[in-house]
């Protein structure tokens, strides 16, 4: 079963030198869980409950590099960078699911 991951709090830490950005996921305060490197790359971890292993929040490394880094694939339009595939195909994946608008008439 896939789990829905939703981000309920966020703390940034820019002025330090691992310019570090928290993320708590499905929980109304950060808990003790396990960190699990899942993209060595950007340096994100994934907090995992201790109990349950349930995805709780995440910490990114070096945040603000990895978003200009998405900015720049952003602004270049490269649909071959994967995070810019990835959002625009969850983005219409939404839209796709969302009820159709009433017809408007045409404006004369």
């Amino acid at each position: 079963m896939e789990q829905v991951l939703k981000i309920t709090q966020f703390q940034s830490d820019t002025d330090s030198d691992v310019d570090e950005l928290v993320l708590v996921i499905n929980q109304d305060a950060p808990q003790p869980a396990r960190n699990v490197l899942v993209d060595d790359e950007h340096g994100i971890y994934l907090r995992r409950d201790l109990e349950s292993d349930q995805v709780v929040g995440a910490v990114i490394f070096n945040a603000r590099e990895w978003f200009e880094e998405i900015a720049r694939a952003f602004v270049d339009q490269d649909l071959n960078n994967p995070d810019v595939r990835f959002f625009l195909e969850k983005k219409l994946e939404v839209v796709a699911n969302e009820p159709p608008a009433l017809a408007q008439p045409p404006v004369p």
